[in-house]
């Protein structure tokens, strides 16, 4: 279904929401994430993007050297979740990831975690992402940018980020993460 401009020309299909993470652990982590979330926001595809504030956490389970910087993003899309995926994964490489194993320091990690209500079980594919009620640092910034975002399964974002679970493990470093191209 398309929608219609003010001219009554159609604007290509409609624009639905997801929500990206974004995480690195090495090198200048702060520009990776914000060159990572600058690129996001203007390919083509992205009609409307928001940045949370940068967090500081420390890594979910063994083999990093570091903590991560973290940031979640809100986009407005026309694209597929396969075409945000394929947009991510070309992100990381190009940013220098290599993906082997599970774990390990990441130059850029970024997890597509919802796309409007799309459910799906791939192989390389699984949304809503399988642990993002788990990580305080999709959850908090999130909630930081939408308090009352609905969460699949029932809940807000300020919820499942529980302020004491997340005290001293998600810190916020900067609010000059915080970009928006144009309003959601």
């Amino acid at each position: 279904m398309s929608q219609s401009s003010s001219s009554g020309k159609p604007d290509g299909p409609a624009a639905g929401r997801a929500v990206i993470s974004l995480g690195s652990n090495v090198g200048e982590r702060e520009l990776c994430v914000l060159s990572a979330a600058a690129r996001i926001a203007s390919s083509e595809g992205i009609v409307s993007a928001r940045l949370s504030s940068l967090y500081e956490t420390g890594p979910v389970g063994e083999g990093y050297s570091r903590s991560f910087i973290n940031a979640v993003m809100i986009v407005r899309t026309t694209l597929d979740p396969r075409s945000l995926l394929t947009l991510g994964q070309r992100l990381e490489r190009e940013a220098g990831r290599m993906r082997e194993g599970g774990t390990g320091d990441r130059t850029l990690d970024i997890d597509l975690i919802l796309c409007g209500e799309s459910r799906i079980d791939e192989a390389d594919l699984t949304i809503p992402h399988p642990c993002f009620m788990e990580r305080l640092f999709v959850l908090v910034p999130l909630a930081e940018m939408e308090p009352g975002f609905p969460l699949p399964g029932g809940g807000s974002a300020a919820e499942a980020a529980d302020a004491e679970k997340a005290a001293g493990k998600v810190v916020r470093i900067s609010s000059r993460g915080r970009i928006s191209r144009k309003s959601l």
